[in-house]
């Protein structure tokens, strides 16, 4: 998990300076809200997954039941944040969008972190 929040950590400056030339200082601040959008999806996660790990020994449904709230919650805080962006704060949709959806490839690179435990 370190190393995919290291790589969108490393995506926010690229972000910002590929939006910087694009379209000047809105267009880097929309990217910034983009990529730090898709580092808030990973910080959940990453949230949920240590909280979990003080009941590792609880019963199946409680899993169950902790997966689907965590799915939810990232859901609608990642929702929630682009309908922030988008429409209360009217940042430049295209570089926000492809900031966020560049965070979210991270999620590609995860081998990395996974070869390195096994």
């Amino acid at each position: 998990m370190r190393t995919i929040l290291s790589i969108q950590a490393l995506i926010i400056p690229v972000a910002a300076a590929l939006g910087y030339l694009h379209g000047g200082v809105p267009a880097a601040q929309a990217a910034v809200f983009g990529a730090g959008t898709a580092l808030s999806n990973t910080g959940l996660l990453v949230w949920r997954l240590h909280r979990s790990k003080r009941h590792l020994h609880a019963d199946a449904h409680r899993h169950l039941r902790s997966f689907y709230f965590s799915t939810l919650e990232r859901f609608f805080v990642v929702g929630g944040l682009l309908a922030i962006g988008l429409g209360a704060l009217q940042l430049t949709p295209l570089p926000l969008l492809a900031a966020f959806v560049a965070g979210q490839t991270a999620w590609m690179f995860s081998w990395i972190d996974f070869g390195r435990k096994t």
